[in-house]
């Protein structure tokens, strides 16, 4: 599972997600209410460093005139760290073993106060695999427990097989907004692989109508299989799904999308899968998704 390098902590990083290997994933997002960085790659000694260095950041500003003078919050937690300033509320947690930074920008520090607060009180470590049993929010090892109606929420997760490192699995699960243009499943899917990821030179989609009926989480939507040729004119293959979610439904009607993409330059002296074995893990991973 892709995570944030840790030299995201320390600034701004051209891909900010990544493998272990250093594969970037461009494509994961980390983001409810605010923005996530969430990284196993710090040690305890080190989180308690990265506060440190905070603190003394929080402490040069105090000069600072009231509106843009940062203020510190009183916390729970073993090491939890937040505060508040012009533009935005943000904190530092640590997680069994998983350092979490969390940014919530507002030109309302109260509201963005409130927002990253709440957030780090319902903030609990989620073990691999793990199915929490209350209403809330999961994203990698941690988990957000609550069952108010977020504000945002683009949750995209990258996985590789260990198996078949060629194979990138990328889940998305987005709130709909109602300013957000409406996209039918099938536009989304050609929006996708035409212009939204930019996965080479050429996508060419297979068979005479390649867009057929999947299903995920229940909900109908769009899937098609396509051969991708890369920038340095590699041939690899990719299957992909999108529902269309529904911002005016009673219940939380996320948009949903599957992507499901082998790239042969990464199979690390391993036989890359087939277009047959991409397509069958596509729709195995499509058949498993459900709202739990």
């Amino acid at each position: 599972m892709a995570l944030t390098i840790v030299e995201a902590f320390r600034g701004p990083q051209e891909s900010n997600i990544r493998f272990p290997d250093g594969m970037i994933a461009p494509l994961s997002s980390f983001v409810y209410n605010g923005t996530f960085y969430i990284s196993d790659g710090i040690s305890r000694d080190g989180y308690d460093a990265l506060v440190n260095t905070m603190k003394d950041r929080i402490a040069r500003e105090q000069d600072k005139s009231p509106d843009e003078r940062p203020v510190v919050f009183s916390v729970q937690g073993s090491g939890s760290y937040a505060w508040t300033g012009r533009g935005g509320a943000a904190f530092y947690a640590f997680k069994d073993g998983k350092t979490v930074s969390f940014v919530t920008r507002s030109d309302d520090r109260n509201s963005a106060s409130t927002t990253a607060l709440e957030v780090l009180t319902n903030l609990q470590p989620r073990a691999v695999g793990e199915v929490p049993a209350e209403p809330g929010v999961c994203l990698p090892g941690v988990f957000v427990r609550t069952s108010q109606v977020d504000k945002t929420r683009i949750v995209g997760v990258s996985y590789r097989l260990k198996r078949h490192p060629d194979v990138l699995i990328f889940f998305r699960d987005t709130k709909v907004q109602k300013y957000a243009p409406r996209l039918t499943s099938r536009q989304e899917n050609e929006f996708v692989w035409t212009s939204a990821f930019g996965v080479g030179k050429s996508v060419k989609l297979h068979g005479a109508f390649p867009w057929r009926t999947v299903k995920l989480d229940g909900r109908e939507g769009v899937g098609s299989l396509a051969t991708i040729t890369r920038r340095d004119d590699a041939t690899d293959y990719g299957y992909l799904v999108t529902v269309q979610g529904d911002a005016d439904a009673t219940v939380d009607t996320p948009d949903l999308l599957l992507y499901v993409v082998r790239n042969a330059a990464a199979a690390n002296g391993k036989t890359p899968v087939s277009e047959d074995e991409i397509e069958e893990i596509g729709r195995e991973v499509a058949a498993s998704i459900k709202r739990r």
